[in-house]
């Protein structure tokens, strides 16, 4: 017989993590045993259901137990496929557990990342991104592990997967992880800048992988939303050449996210702006051909109004240019 909160082959097994959906559990073994019984719990009579309550007020489950049980799994585990399977579960239920802040504070007090390091350094692709997926649902809205990754000096390393990495999903999730360290972080947003943070964002950007490229656009447009003195440094590095490179390509999906950082980066910003200008980028008749294209298609209602917006801000002052979007 399996150990309580064992798998049967050496693995954490999945446990309920609350009364509600332990009491879920039982409903739906119960109905294995006996079809008869629904396992929609708001069909069932309240005196039933007050039953099943009572029966279960003594059971419960520790977190910090559950996680710390998934630690020794991370660290006792090869890297053999049965090994790589038993970690990314144990992993993904640290996550899981990790969504509630208090839990994931739980998790760095009791030692849990001292796996981190050598989980972002693994030759396993699939390790390498379960754990930025962790480290992404630890730190959103979470100052605690904002501060505890940024002591750990693990920023460095998710730079250099976002930037390096030969897994697009490993990239992808790096960028998530940075993005979710990164909001409403004003240190670690400091951290990104004074670490070329926006450089890698480029590069990232010019990567053959879609989504990456369109979660780097909002990362962008955040970023800018919240630190309007950023705006100078992407005009220092070439990010608006690079933003309208990319819209003078086939029309995706993509275009709606980069117009929305194109402007973004103009609003309020007349080095911005003036960069637009330039006659070379060929930006006003690019907008004003994108704005034809797009007319009255639901689906690039945004990215109609974003090119609108665009093409007036960059027009203001200059007499030249028939915007023809007034």
């Amino acid at each position: 017989m399996a150990a309580p909160g064992d798998d049967g082959n050496g693995g954490p097994s999945r446990i309920p993590k609350d009364m509600k959906s332990l009491l879920q559990f039982c409903v739906q073994a119960t109905q294995a045993e006996d079809p008869t019984t629904s396992a929609d719990l708001s069909q069932m009579s309240d005196e039933r259901k007050e039953w099943l309550e009572k029966a279960l007020t003594d059971m419960s489950v520790s977190p910090v137990e559950r996680m710390q049980l998934c630690v020794r799994v991370v660290k006792m585990e090869g890297d053999s496929d049965d090994g790589v399977e038993k970690k990314v579960t144990a992993l993904e239920e640290i996550t899981e557990w990790a969504e509630q802040i208090d839990f994931a504070i739980d998790f760095h007090k009791i030692g849990g990342f001292e796996i981190l390091p050598v989980l972002l350094n693994s030759d396993v692709p699939e390790l390498r991104w379960t754990c930025l997926d962790l480290i992404g649902t630890m730190t959103q809205n979470n100052p605690y592990c904002q501060a505890a990754v940024l002591e750990a000096d693990l920023l460095p390393t998710l730079l250099q997967l976002l930037d390096c990495d030969l897994d697009p999903t490993v990239r992808t999730k790096a960028l998530y992880a940075i993005s979710c360290l990164s909001r409403e972080n004003c240190e670690a947003q400091k951290a990104f800048v004074d670490k070329d943070g926006f450089s890698v964002l480029m590069r990232a950007m010019q990567a053959d992988v879609e989504k990456l490229k369109i979660k780097s656009s909002f990362f962008l447009t955040h970023l800018c939303s919240n630190r309007p003195a950023y705006k100078d440094i992407l005009c220092d590095i070439g990010m608006i050449d690079q933003l309208v490179g990319h819209l003078g390509e086939d029309h995706s999906q993509l275009h709606e996210h980069l117009m929305s950082a194109l402007l973004m980066i103009v609003t309020d910003h007349s080095r911005a702006a003036a960069e637009c200008r330039r006659p070379e980028l060929q930006l006003h008749q690019l907008l004003k051909d994108r704005i034809q294209l797009v007319k009255d298609k639901e689906e690039f209602q945004e990215e109609e109004q974003y090119a609108t917006q665009l093409l007036r801000i960059i027009s203001e002052g200059d007499s030249t240019v028939d915007c023809g979007a007034r």
